[in-house]
């Protein structure tokens, strides 16, 4: 396998630029705004905040070389890729979508859904279809969904797990069939191990009429038969972002990751330190971190329960194995799920077919999420052996062979929170410490610890920074109001 060609993506500003005059070499002023995290929320903070405070000094403060977090994009072999499967969802706000478009122009592409899920040894259509349902997948499965529809009025929807939840709206076959060993790949646990808001989180339908009456939406071409994507791959939404803000006063530090946190002195300010040895100081700071980083961050150390609570919640990694493919398509599908668990990846997309384009003509690429933690054996594999593995199981999968040419992997910590049947009891500590921290909030996906789609981050970065008042303080009653709100979230798929 050859070399991997790793290049910036939709953030024109070249790296010499960026770093040319590095802001931590320069005196920062007092009334300066901090953002940890260039994601959807840090960068919708940044916009948000330019308008509220004209007069600061806003710190977007990211580890990586490029905006974007999980939601960045990049190039390999003259080819775009992201981080897995993204798309904005058409749930969108009309608010953010008009920003969005703001940004992009003609670049945000209306593309019809058109994935696959592979069932039982059978492929069935994605969004799902209610005569696949009936006709495509094996008889048993048919008739036991017909069952549990006629069952539904006489099951409880409640639970005390996500297998009690599910059970209950959807029926054993469609759970027991589908979700749970699906579940299982993602998260690592058995669905009586997991909390039942796991399933109000990730599950958009919550019983097996809802499920039907969106398969139909999708016929119809409402909401489910479309999403929104950018030209030059999903990370083109906040690079855009981060490139109007810089271009408006903002100052973006990549390469800038948080050693350490605590406060000055005369308790006026924080102090980041990072672990490229530099320090800065900032009036107020805006954290997407996870939480669990930040509390190991802060010095002095929280006391020993909220670190002992920090230690306890975890959130899912993800190994993501690129491919190189001749031929100008692998197939027609955007995607494929994959429920199985004898296969090691859970989702399969072609860039190509989300950015509708035919470049390169006679080249396309895959790619594949392999959800896992960090002492599973398939984050430490080489590359190569991870490809192997890969053409293995979709081997298995009865999918075409693919004429490889070329593989790279990457890997990403803090995907997924795993809502564990316990999660409620450590992340409540350290959500109540993190609230008692002056001049500091946490959100977003990472820093809430919570399921969220990027339309829902830019909505809790803008919330975030409407909660600072001008005079630095923060607004806890409107912050309470919003988290309520937030609660109401559930990721489309």
């Amino acid at each position: 396998m050859g070399h991997n060609e790793l290049h910036d993506v939709a953030f024109p500003l070249h790296r010499e630029q960026r770093l040319q005059e590095p802001p931590y070499r320069r005196s920062i002023q007092m009334n300066s705004i901090a953002i940890l995290g260039a994601g959807p929320a840090g960068a919708w903070t940044a916009l948000t905040l330019l308008k509220k405070f004209p007069g600061h000094r806003i710190l977007l403060i990211e580890k990586e070389d490029v905006p974007g977090g999980i939601t960045a994009s990049f190039q390999w072999k003259g080819m775009i890729f992201d981080y897995g499967s993204h798309r904005l969802h058409p749930a969108t706000s009309p608010d953010i979508l008009r920003q969005v478009r703001d940004l992009l122009g003609d670049h945000l592409l209306k593309r019809p859904r058109h994935g696959r899920i592979i069932l039982e040894g059978r492929l069935v259509a994605f969004p799902l279809k209610p005569a696949d349902l009936l006709f495509k997948l094996p008889p048993s499965f048919s008739a036991g969904v017909i069952l549990d529809t006629l069952g539904s009025p006489f099951r409880s929807s409640g639970g005390k797990t996500f297998r009690e939840v599910l059970e209950g709206g959807l029926g054993k076959t469609v759970s027991r069939r589908f979700y749970f060993p699906y579940s299982e790949k993602l998260w690592g646990l058995k669905p009586e191990e997991l909390s039942p808001v796991q399933a109000q989180k990730r599950i958009a339908s919550s019983s097996l009429g809802s499920m039907i009456r969106k398969a139909l939406s999708s016929l119809t071409g409402k909401n489910e038969g479309y999403f929104f994507y950018p030209a030059e791959g999903f990370g083109e939404i906040t690079g855009k972002a981060v490139e109007k803000a810089v271009s408006e006063g903002v100052t973006f530090m990549p390469d800038s990751s948080l050693l350490s946190i605590e406060r000055t002195a005369d308790n006026s300010s924080w102090k980041l330190v990072m672990e490229n040895g530099s320090s800065l100081k900032a009036d107020f700071v805006f954290s997407t971190l996870p939480i669990n980083t930040l509390a190991k961050a802060m010095n002095p150390k929280p006391p020993e329960q909220i670190m002992e609570a920090a230690g306890k919640i975890e959130y899912r990694s993800m190994v993501f194995c690129y491919l190189e493919l001749k031929g100008a398509r692998y197939t027609e599908f955007d995607a494929h799920y994959f429920p199985a668990k004898n296969l090691c990846f859970s989702r399969m997309s072609e860039p190509k077919i989300y950015r509708n384009t035919r470049k390169p003509p006679c080249r396309t690429g895959l790619c594949f999420e392999i959800p896992c933690s960090q002492t599973d054996e398939v984050w430490h594999m080489g590359s190569s052996e991870i490809a192997e593995k890969v053409l293995q199981d979709l081997a298995s999968a009865g999918l075409p062979e693919p004429d490889v040419t070329d593989c790279t992997v990457k890997r990403k910590s803090n995907i997924y929170p795993v809502y564990d049947l316990s999660f409620r009891e450590n992340t409540a500590p350290l959500e109540s410490w993190a609230s008692s921290l002056e001049g500091l909030v946490t959100f977003g996906r990472q820093g809430l610890f919570v399921h969220d789609n990027t339309h829902h981050t830019i909505e809790v970065g803008m919330a975030a920074a409407n909660c600072l008042e001008t005079d630095l303080s923060w607004n806890e009653k409107l912050w309470r109001k919003h988290l309520e709100e937030f609660k109401s979230h559930v990721v489309a798929d």
